[in-house]
This record gives C-alpha cells, sequence and structure tokens, in this order.
C-alpha cells in the first residue's frame, strides 16, 4: 500500500469535508433569513395559530337539537351524579354519531340559567333542586364532542325568565333576573326580560361573553322565543282578548317616536347585532346564528313574505329576521321548517325555497364589500314522525334542500325523536347522508 497516497487523500478529504460544511452552514444561514422574513411577512398578513383548538371543519352541519328545557332530552331529571350526567352525555354523542350526524346545538341557557359554571347565572333547575353543579355539562360536552369530530353549538334562549309559572315575588334572589326585576314583564304566569332595556341586553351580551371566553363551542344560537307569542286571554263575559306585554313604561322611555310594534323589532334588532358584536370580539372563530319561527310574514302582495298562512315571527315575536341578514349580524340563520313537503298552509318546499332567495340576496348584493357569505341552515320537525309525517318525508326534504344554493346544512328537532328511531326516521338520515358520502366519494374518484 502507497501510505504517501494515503495520506494526501485523507488531507484532501478533510479538506472537502471542511469546505462542504462550511457551504452547509452558510446555505442554512440564508434559509434561516428567508424563513424569518417569509414567516414575519406571513404573520403580518394573517397570524397562524400554533396550538390547534380542537374544533372540527365541517363543510356541511348536520346537526341535532338537544333540549334541556323542562328535562326534555338533557338531563333527563334532575339531581343526577357527575357520573349520570356524563353517561347521558356520552349517549347523546354516540347516538349522534351513530347517525351520520357531526353537529349538536345543546340548549345551555333554557332560561335565565345555565348548565355550566357561571359568574352571571344560577345553577339550572332542570340540574338541581338544591343549586348544586355536579358537571361542567357544556365543558364535558364540548370535550367529548370534538374528540369525536362533532361540531357543539351552545344554544341560549335569550329573554325568557321562567320557564314555569313564577310571580316576580316568587323570584330567587340568586337569579341574575333579581338585580332587574322592577323591569321585568309577566306574561301569561311567566317571566319575561324586557328587550327594550339596555341593561338588560347587557346582560344577555355578557352572558355570550362568557360562553364565548371560557369554551371552545363552534358556534353561539338563539331560538326563536324573543318577544313572547301571543296568549288569549278569557274575560268574564266568556270572550278572548288578546294578553298585553306590559312594556308601556320601556315604551316611554325609550320609543323615540317609533310605533310600539317597530320599537320592539328594533330592540331585537339591536339585541342580535350586540350578541354579534360581543361573540365576534371575544372569539371571531365562533360562529352566531338563530332559529327562528318559519314564517316571516305571509305574503299580502306588498311585503315580500312568503306564499304561507300561519302565524308570523315579523309580528307575533316582533323578530324581523331579514333585518339581521342584510345588516350581516348573523353567520347563520337555522328558520325552523317543521311543515311537511306539501303543506296547504306552509309548504316545506316553499319555505325552503323562500329562505334561500333571501339569504342569496343578501350574499349577491355585499359581494366584494366588507362583508360575509351567511349560510342557511334548515330546522327539520322530525319529532312530527310520531303524528304526520310519513315515511320519506325527511329524506325528500334532504333531497330538496341540496339544491338550493345557499343551503349549508340541516338541524334535526329533537333528539329523542333520533335516540328513539321514532318511526324509522333515524335510518332514514342515516341511510340519506351514507348514500351522499358515497356518491360523492364515487364522483371525486
Amino acid at each position: 500500500m502507497n501510505y504517501t497516497y494515503k495520506k494526501r487523500r485523507k488531507a484532501k478529504g478533510a479538506y472537502l469535508a471542511i469546505i462542504l460544511s462550511l457551504v452547509i452552514v452558510t446555505a442554512l444561514a440564508v434559509c434561516g433569513v428567508v424563513l424569518l422574513l417569509t414567516r414575519n411577512t406571513n404573520e403580518a398578513e394573517a397570524p397562524v395559530e400554533d396550538v390547534p383548538d380542537g374544533r372540527p371543519v365541517i363543510d356541511e352541519v348536520r346537526g341535532v337539537w338537544v333540549p334541556s328545557v323542562y328535562n326534555l332530552t338533557f338531563p333527563s331529571k334532575a339531581d343526577l351524579s357527575k357520573e349520570e350526567l356524563q353517561a347521558e352525555i356520552d349517549s347523546i354523542l354516540d347516538t349522534a354519531e351513530k347517525s351520520g350526524l357531526n353537529s349538536v346545538f345543546f340548549q345551555v341557557r333554557p332560561s335565565c340559567d345555565a348548565l355550566y359554571p357561571s359568574k352571571i347565572f344560577s345553577v339550572s333547575s332542570v340540574l338541581s333542586t338544591d343549586g348544586t353543579l355536579k358537571l361542567d355539562c357544556l365543558g364535558y360536552m364540548v370535550e367529548k364532542a370534538h374528540e369525536k369530530g362533532i361540531a357543539i353549538y351552545a344554544w341560549v334562549n335569550p329573554l325568557r325568565v321562567t320557564a314555569a309559572k313564577c310571580g316576580i315575588e316568587e323570584l330567587p334572589e340568586t337569579s341574575a333576573a333579581y338585580a332587574l326585576k322592577d323591569t321585568l314583564v309577566s306574561y301569561d304566569g311567566r317571566l319575561y326580560f324586557d328587550a327594550g332595556r339596555p341593561e338588560v341586553r347587557k346582560l344577555i351580551c355578557d352572558g355570550v361573553k362568557e360562553i364565548a371566553e371560557n369554551y371552545k363551542v363552534d358556534g353561539i344560537v338563539f331560538d326563536d322565543y324573543f318577544y313572547p307569542y301571543p296568549v288569549y286571554e278569557e274575560n268574564d263575559d266568556g270572550t278572548k282578548s288578546l294578553a298585553v306585554f306590559a312594556d308601556e313604561a320601556t315604551f316611554a322611555e325609550y320609543g323615540n317616536g317609533m310605533t310600539l310594534s317597530d320599537f320592539r323589532r328594533e330592540n331585537i334588532n339591536t339585541l342580535i347585532k350586540e350578541a354579534y358584536e360581543t361573540i365576534k370580539q371575544t372569539d371571531n372563530k365562533i360562529s352566531f346564528g338563530v332559529a327562528p319561527f318559519g314564517i316571516w310574514q305571509n305574503d299580502d302582495g306588498s311585503n315580500g313574505g312568503s306564499l304561507t298562512k300561519g302565524a308570523q315571527s315579523y309580528s307575533d315575536n316582533y323578530s324581523d329576521t331579514l333585518a339581521w341578514i342584510k345588516e350581516g349580524y348573523v353567520d347563520f340563520i337555522a328558520p325552523q321548517l317543521y311543515w311537511d313537503m306539501n303543506s296547504t298552509a306552509a309548504s316545506y318546499k316553499v319555505l325552503s325555497k323562500w329562505w334561500d332567495a333571501r339569504v342569496s340576496e343578501c350574499n349577491e348584493a355585499a359581494n366584494g364589500k366588507d362583508s360575509h357569505e351567511i349560510s342557511l341552515l334548515i330546522s327539520h320537525g322530525i319529532y312530527r314522525y310520531a303524528d304526520s309525517f310519513s315515511e320519506g318525508e325527511i329524506t325528500n326534504q334532504l333531497e330538496y334542500s341540496s339544491e338550493l344554493p345557499s343551503y349549508k346544512g340541516s338541524v334535526f328537532y329533537a333528539f329523542n325523536a333520533l335516540r328513539d328511531n321514532e318511526n324509522g326516521v333515524t335510518d332514514e338520515i342515516k341511510n340519506y347522508y351514507a348514500s351522499k358520502d358515497s356518491a360523492e366519494a364515487e364522483s371525486d374518484n
């Protein structure tokens, strides 16, 4: 072996190694600078969240309403143990998952109370008869749902103080409404907040802010109860007259020349706007929407309403849903279309097409402006499989809705019908979504 050649080769190799190391170090330094500059530029334009928050990404909402008021679904009764409450939530999520659903609309504020630890609202009577909170039901629901890829919408009833009949003098001091008791309105024996009072709207906004600050919910949703639905009282002579919602003092103070009806509608408009802004300022990843009664107005030839005959949210509980859509104060609207496809009074076909047209018009008008696209979710009355809906009704509704331009999903009312597979409705829903997913997967291939 030529030893001299071997030494030279080693020296040459060492020299090349040094040169290569210098090249690599220089390249890494340059790349580091480029990456740093790029990252800084990107962060300036669109900050990236480093830690995922667990919220699932969902293209089409497939949801179910889970009511807590009157212990309709959850909890099944008051004073359950922590373990029993957890088991009921686990069962709800398992049922939703097995039914092909990806979202749960969970009623966490059935009245002026809460199913989670709140610094504002007392523990709900549906959970406890002595005010003891044994489980943070919202927290547990969010955690377990997100593990399954299921979205959670915190469902709030904003203005109902008591679900059961209750006099103002019976209101407990622990209630958030107690400090406002002089402004509460009794209607049909139940207590309501007066939406015309600024302090009431602040309380409602503080409530949604508390949820948004403490929970990674996917959305917050108000139901259709704003001003109470009209009730007729029987007079001494046997006749009936419309019960009066006694907000005349508020109207005198804040009416500012409006009619009473316009004043009430403006109060609800303001509440929706303030709630939307509060949520977005707290966590802009949380979507906000409302599930109004399915008929805005019946068409009178000039008001742009739907070709229907029934109660009207515009005049019956002073909900001008179209104003919220036009002004962009909601991310989604989920009208309660609990009629069948061929109803003569309020056809599902007529109403779903009407709502889609209104949402689409607003989205087109806002195109290119500083606004956001509003989604149409449709609430279906699967509970009606127990009485009037025929087999195949929900399948037909889903197929019809899927062709609507602004339609982004469905929410089924209510969970009990889904749990019990009322007249096969759960099988119907599951089979529809499975068939749809299969067809889409096949077309992608």
